[in-house]
């Protein structure tokens, strides 16, 4: 199956225990169920052996947790899909999965970013997170990683209930001082079918939870973590993800695994979510999406204001054969009014007011 795809998702839907706040598609482990995938998603690489990515990015679930017969297998078989001059191969793991005998399996086949979900370094919002680390552990076992990898990305949290604006900043402190390239932070959202849902646990407000993105905007900024997109920050400017980058950009990708997402032409995918159907290797879509020329006109607004770099008019105005400017002066003008957006050197981008209304600002442009 030849694709023109220069990125590829691979999703792992296994984990050791499940997170209190997680809805993505993932099982308890068992090794009978997860050999029986694995020889499911062999098979379906087998289909893309054609085919040589740039940016290769395994995730989850926890692919960490998986045995290392099955793991090795599949950085075997994923590491032949590589491009000769590759840019980029993450794999997601947690904080307990990090110890020399991964790190040196996962380096010996490619892989040269690693993204630790963390979260939290404060114990008592780790617990609630349903996460089996400590502090000390995450520390210890990032410095460990920082031997092996140069390219270290972690996950964090903020927004828990009853969080206080200096239990932040500590969190922060901590994970900035370890020697990581990348970050992302994310609000904590109570999403449906969720532990902390069932537990009825709230959000916390909007206005507190825009004090605190603030506040981490500032506070990553003085550790010369820069923001490049409304969730990811890099250090220097630098090492931002280039997979994710792809996604962004509106950019086609490949996807395999249970319930991954995938775009190519005009269509967005969902591979099969059925995971006793999966096994028995049928690797059909379980949705799809047909965009018309107007759907993917907004996709790429959408997501290009996401990042900082913003829309370039006249790659947009070439790539959809418009005038950009014409056809949105309405939605324009408004978010200009609001002082919502910035228009300069042919560039679109949102302010830091906008960034923090991105919703209103797309509304507009619908």
């Amino acid at each position: 199956m030849k694709s023109d795809s220069s990125a590829l998702y691979i999703h792992i839907p296994f984990c050791k225990y499940i997170c209190t706040y997680c809805d993505f598609k993932k099982f308890v482990y068992n090794q009978e169920r997860v050999d029986k995938y694995f020889w499911a998603l062999f098979e379906q690489i087998k289909e893309l052996k054609e085919n040589k990515y740039k940016t290769i990015y395994i995730g989850g679930g926890t692919p960490s947790c998986i045995d290392y017969k099955n793991l090795e297998e599949l950085l075997k078989r994923v590491n032949q899909l590589l491009d000769d001059d590759y840019k980029e191969f993450t794999i997601e793991c947690n904080v307990e999965n990090i110890n020399s005998k991964f790190l040196a399996l996962i380096v010996k086949y490619g892989v040269n970013r690693l993204s630790i979900g963390i979260q939290t370094f404060n114990d008592k919002y780790i617990n609630l997170c349903g996460r089996k680390h400590t502090k000390e552990m995450a520390i210890k076992n990032v410095l460990l990683a920082s031997t092996y990898l140069n390219n270290i990305s972690v996950d964090m949290i903020y927004a828990f209930k009853d969080q206080t604006i200096d239990e932040l900043i500590e969190d922060i402190n901590v994970v900035c001082s370890l020697p990581i390239k990348h970050l992302s932070y994310y609000s904590l959202v109570i999403e449906d079918n969720t532990i902390l849902k069932m537990k009825h646990y709230e959000n916390v407000d909007d206005k507190t939870q825009a004090k605190m993105y603030k506040t981490i905007c500032k506070q990553l900024k003085k550790w010369r973590f820069y923001r490049y997109e409304i969730s990811n920050f890099s250090k220097y400017g630098k090492y931002q993800s280039k997979h994710n980058l792809v996604y962004w950009h509106n950019f086609h990708y490949d996807a395999i695994g249970l319930a991954s997402s995938g775009y190519k032409a005009n269509l967005r995918y969902k591979n099969n979510d059925n995971i006793l159907r999966y096994i028995d290797k049928d690797f059909s879509f379980s949705e799809k999406i047909i965009l018309n020329k107007q759907d993917m006109m907004f996709e790429e607004i959408m997501l290009r204001l996401r990042l900082d770099e913003g829309l370039d008019i006249s790659y947009f105005n070439q790539k959809y054969d418009c005038d950009f400017q014409t056809l949105y002066k309405d939605a324009i003008a408004e978010n200009l009014k609001l002082k919502l957006i910035s228009l300069k050197k042919g560039k679109i981008k949102t302010t830091f007011k906008g960034s923090l209304l991105l919703n209103s600002v797309l509304e507009r442009f619908m």
